[in-house]
């Protein structure tokens, strides 16, 4: 799909929006009785539109194809609801063979509620009632009405309705596969010519999510069937098939409709059954089948199989349920997905598409951010361990981290995060850091009897104070499982004061961490080198594509290399940095060695070291 276009910020075309939406769905309610059919023909045809094509490819005529597809397809409905509506007529009248065993079932249920809670509470129920008609006598009843039952005739209503519904949608059906190209040029030439290719997009992205979504719904909806069916054919229960067929067809009527086909089977193992397990084996093995189905496959398939997120399905069925009835309730994704589809074609829907879609289309350090601002520390550092899992803890920091301190620091500078959420903000993300490193790997550590190495000493300078520090904290982490030690000036000091912190810690090299880009970052470099000339010094720009123009300046000023990662910043460092050496002083030659290597490399002498 193509990127999604944003809001008309004027407040008219709203009001403009909101409006049409009344509009649409009190017509869709009022005219119910000609959207419904007109809904279940285009769900017909584009069912039935794939096995039109294909016997196209085979050289007949489209009205030839769409009559034998037609005809067959009938044939298929009409064979199978004859078949079930024959075994269930056989089912009733086997029932009062089952009479006594019914009898005997009432008998036990009135046996357990006798003496017990349930007769106190209807003793209790009665006695109260009792003394209500003793304070209000009841008045003079009144003489009964004789009602008559209407005539035969007024019922020919109720019949022609579904029928003449029946005879619409197969009609409708019959002329959209027929007239397939033209009604689609008729969409096309809705939105415009001019806008072609997106128009092009939506209907093949609705046919193709509708197509999975119907595909994974089938599939689960059989696989339901079938083990209902074994199932009660292991148990005894009499037409095992028919409940499975039963089963695989309510179930496309969602969430209710696999405990409206448990209802018929257990109702007739109790007719069935003389004892109790039976029936309660038939209620187990529906609870297990939907609840692996309901709650391990269709989260895995379903919601991704259809492009809608989980809780919008549930929104969608109960509004098309409200507006359309039973049969709103088995339309409700398809439609919904429609409407997915096309919100992000019609201009001023997009909110729909938002709202509704599966994707979220949230970067990754946004919801971070999001997570600490409203305090929720847990979630946001399982965000960082999840990340951790599926990469590395580098990557993890420069996806997540990195970009949420840069935002973080921005909406401080613009006036959005006063001084006190500013500074929350910061130490709940210090604290979700230490806890997403916890839980993390351990850094591996030396095998016993190696000569243990000293770490080399590097100085931190943040520009600013607060997320810089983070920052730093962060890449001291990464830092230390190569030898490295990361020591940070105070944030916040004077830059005089940070001139005498890193003289003092006599460093191999500077790191200085910026999170804005501005001249103070290029005033702090300048005078740290003028101060450490021969120290290599990186500075970090986080959360900026770093431009050509400030790379320059800021290299001008005396950096060596400017970066935008975690990543970069530590190559760098281990590129600029020597070496960790060991504690047991090495012979003349290897340090020879080491000097001469690191003067090919072009690399600065090593300073004093600890």
């Amino acid at each position: 799909m193509s990127p999604l276009r944003p809001l008309d910020t004027s407040g008219t075309p709203r009001l403009v929006v909101l409006g049409g939406l009344i509009l649409a769905i009190a017509c869709l309610y009022w005219a119910r009785i000609v959207f419904i059919p007109i809904a279940l023909a285009l769900l017909a045809t584009f069912l039935l539109s794939p096995v039109v094509a294909l016997l196209r490819r085979t050289g007949l005529h489209r009205v030839a194809a769409v009559v034998i597809v037609i005809a067959l397809a009938v044939l298929l409905v009409v064979a199978v609801g004859w078949a079930l509506v024959s075994q269930v007529t056989t089912l009733v009248d086997d029932l009062p063979q089952y009479r006594a065993t019914i009898a005997r079932k009432i008998a036990d249920v009135q046996r357990v509620g006798k003496g017990g809670t349930l007769q106190k509470v209807e003793e209790t129920a009665q006695d109260v009632m009792a003394q209500i008609e003793r304070a209000n006598p009841p008045a003079k009843k009144p003489l009964p009405v004789v009602v008559s039952a209407p005539s035969p005739l007024w019922q020919i209503t109720r019949i022609v309705e579904p029928v003449g519904g029946a005879v619409f949608v197969l009609l409708l059906v019959v002329f959209m596969l027929i007239q397939q190209r033209e009604l689609r040029a008729r969409v096309v030439r809705l939105f415009g010519p001019d806008r072609l290719a997106e128009t092009t997009r939506a209907l093949d992205e609705a046919s193709e999510r509708i197509s999975r979504y119907l595909l994974t719904q089938t599939a689960l909806n059989a696989s339901f069937g079938i083990t209902i069916a074994v199932g009660l054919f292991v148990l005894g229960l009499p037409f095992a098939l028919t409940w499975g067929v039963f089963g695989a067809l309510l179930r496309f009527i969602p969430y209710a409709g696999a405990w409206v086909a448990a209802a018929i089977p257990v109702f007739v193992s109790l007719a069935v059954f003389d004892g109790w397990m039976e029936p309660l084996l038939i209620v187990g093995l529906f609870i297990v089948a939907e609840t692996i189905i309901a709650f391990v496959l269709e989260p895995l398939f379903f919601a991704r199989s259809a492009g809608v997120s989980s809780i919008a399905l549930l929104i969608s069925v109960a509004f098309w349920t409200w507006l359309w009835g039973p049969i709103g309730l088995a339309l409700a994704i398809p439609l919904t997905v429609w409407l997915v589809v096309f919100s992000h074609t019609v201009k001023g829907l997009e909110f729909i598409g938002i709202l509704v879609d599966d994707d979220a289309r949230l970067d990754q350090h946004v919801i971070f951010y999001q997570r600490i601002l409203a305090g929720d520390d847990q979630e946001a550092a399982e965000l960082v361990h999840e990340a951790v899992k599926t990469g590395s803890d580098l990557a993890a920091y420069d996806s997540i981290l990195v970009p949420a301190m840069a935002r973080v620091r921005r909406d401080h500078e613009m006036g959005q995060l006063p001084p006190a959420e500013y500074a929350r903000v910061i130490e709940t993300t210090r604290a979700v850091l230490d806890r997403a490193i916890a839980a993390g790997p351990t850094p591996a550590t030396e095998a016993p009897g190696a000569e243990a190495r000293e770490p080399v000493v590097v100085a931190g300078c943040p520009v600013r104070n607060g997320a810089d520090r983070v920052v730093l904290t962060t890449l001291n982490r990464v830092l230390e499982r190569d030898g490295y030690r990361l020591q940070i000036v105070p944030a916040g000091a004077l830059v005089a004061e940070t001139l005498a912190a890193v003289q003092e810690m006599n460093p191999a090299s500077i790191f200085v961490s910026s999170l804005e880009g501005s001249g103070r970052a290029r005033h702090l470099v300048k005078r740290l080198r003028t101060v450490c000339p021969e120290i290599p010094i990186v500075v970090g720009c986080w959360g900026l594509q770093t431009a050509s123009r400030l790379r320059a300046d800021l290299c001008a000023a005396g950096a060596d290399d400017v970066v935008t990662t975690l990543a970069q910043a530590r190559n760098d460092l281990l590129r600029l940095t020597p070496a960790p050496e060991r504690r047991l002083e090495a012979d003349d030659d290897s340090t020879d060695s080491e000097t001469e290597r690191r003067e090919g490399l072009g690399l600065v002498a090593v300073r004093g070291q600890s």
